[in-house]
């Protein structure tokens, strides 16, 4: 997989498609694995709790305002923040390793020892870089709407320069300059692709529990699923940026060019190092050479 290579526009769209069919099989079974538990933390709590119908935390989020901010939804956000911070390491975990193995030689192991390395880097790119863009959105919204595009690659650095939270963000404002307008674009495309996409399913999904299921039951295949496709949805959300990083990467700083005078660099020194040896045998088999015919016309006595 050529990570590190410039892309237009249409293909930074198809990355995470592309990423996503080809991995399909692992990538789902590191879901299963690491996302699963959170999602059935949420879903027990939700009917521990009895909440009332099957809304999202988002959903929850807008009754803030009415006085509904209880102890159970605060135990629903920190589970809900932990497991976006799940997403976003294994994600960009996955990434890196493909990045570095290839298409079908991904193996959950080397994801898992990546994302043990950057979990915590990433949850206090996460909380810091929610409270950057939420204060930018309080103090005018167009800062916090620009905060929210230049810390887009945030995760990216974090695992593939194994820079800290605040160094990230730093890289991130440094990396995206210049560059603001196309991730911009990029965000808002795929954000209407990702929300079509969901909302086809999800009416396709109400549709057919309606018919097979009542009550509780429907309550309950209508949570499940909703659950999945905001979990499949993220994959797709979060790899852009990813591969968006990969793309500023290879324009900014040209790794394949520096790859390359790297290799011919190394190529002229092992050729001059060959050079002296062979000037060195010849200067020595010239010596020899010498002496000896110093030796055969040296006078007897």
């Amino acid at each position: 997989m050529d990570f590190y290579k410039q892309k237009d526009f249409g293909q930074l769209i198809s990355a995470p498609f592309i990423f996503f069919g080809k991995e399909f099989k692992p990538l789902i079974t590191g879901l299963l694995v690491f996302i699963g538990p959170f999602i059935l933390t949420e879903y027990v709590l939700t009917n521990l709790f009895h909440f009332q119908s099957a809304e999202s935390i988002s959903a929850q989020l807008q009754n803030l305002g009415n006085g509904n901010f209880t102890g159970t939804l605060f135990i629903m956000l920190l589970i809900s923040f932990f497991q976006n911070v799940m997403l976003y390491t294994y994600i960009s975990a996955y990434i890196k390793t493909l990045s570095q193995e290839g298409f079908g030689n991904v193996e959950i192991q080397q994801v898992w020892s990546e994302m043990k390395r950057v979990y915590w880097p990433n949850t206090g790119g996460l909380f810091l870089g929610s409270i950057i863009i939420v204060i930018g959105l309080f103090l005018i919204i167009l800062p916090g709407i620009y905060l929210a595009v230049a810390l887009y690659p945030l995760f990216a650095i974090i695992i593939f320069e194994n820079k800290g939270a605040v160094q990230s963000i730093s890289r991130s404002l440094e990396l995206i300059k210049g560059n603001w307008w196309l991730a911009f674009g990029l965000l808002i495309i795929m954000g209407i692709i990702l929300i079509s996409l969901v909302a086809v399913l999800t009416l396709f999904f109400q549709n057919l529990y309606a018919i097979i299921a009542t009550g509780t039951s429907l309550f309950v295949l209508n949570s499940v699923t909703n659950s999945l496709l905001d979990v499949l949805s993220s994959v797709f959300f979060i790899s852009t940026p990813i591969f968006l990083y990969g793309h500023l990467i290879a324009l900014n700083e040209q790794p394949e060019l520096v790859n390359r005078i790297s290799e011919i660099s190394d190529a002229e020194d092992i050729t001059d190092s060959e050079k002296g040896e062979t000037q060195n045998e010849d200067s020595g088999r010239d010596r020899l050479i010498n002496d000896s015919d110093t030796d055969r016309f040296k006078p007897k006595f």
